[in-house]
């Protein structure tokens, strides 16, 4: 998945690009079970509507021990599934 949106120029979706289509941010890991649905109202409450999505997996990643190892061939795989059909 690709954070990347056309509609800014190349730039990266912001948080504030999902509000009103998403209640709630999936947030998964293809490398490890770890899962979990975070409120999209409490996200843009904590970090504001500019955050790019890219940032904001590496803050909800920060404790992954493949994030801390920093191995290219073995990195971690935090990713938000439900941004896929949104068409941003």
């Amino acid at each position: 998945m690709s954070a990347q949106c056309p509609q800014t120029g190349g730039g990266y979706v912001r948080l504030g690009q999902l509000a009103g289509r998403l209640d709630r941010l999936d947030v998964a890991c293809n490398r490890c079970d770890r899962r979990g649905r975070l409120r999209l109202d409490r996200l843009l409450a904590e970090h504001g509507p500019a955050m790019p999505v890219p940032d904001l997996l590496r803050l909800l990643s920060a404790d992954c021990p493949r994030r801390i190892a920093d191995k290219m061939h073995d990195a971690c795989g935090t990713h938000l599934p439900g941004l896929v059909g949104l068409g941003l």
